[in-house]
């Protein structure tokens, strides 16, 4: 496995780790940090997008 795919990866166990974390601070009163982290997971996403489509242009 080439280091570009773990990359991707890493990125994908990154975004399942911050759903999982926002929803678990739902659950407990954090609402806030809850939506942060919701957004960050949305980040990765984009950024996770877009490295795939770049790394099947190399």
């Amino acid at each position: 496995m080439g280091i570009k795919y773990i990359h991707v990866f890493l990125i994908v166990l990154s975004i399942i780790l911050c759903v999982c974390f926002g929803i678990w601070t739902l659950n407990h009163d954090s609402a806030a940090i809850g939506y942060a982290s919701f957004a960050v997971a949305l980040g990765l996403s984009v950024y996770c997008v877009d490295f795939i489509k770049k790394m099947k242009a190399l």
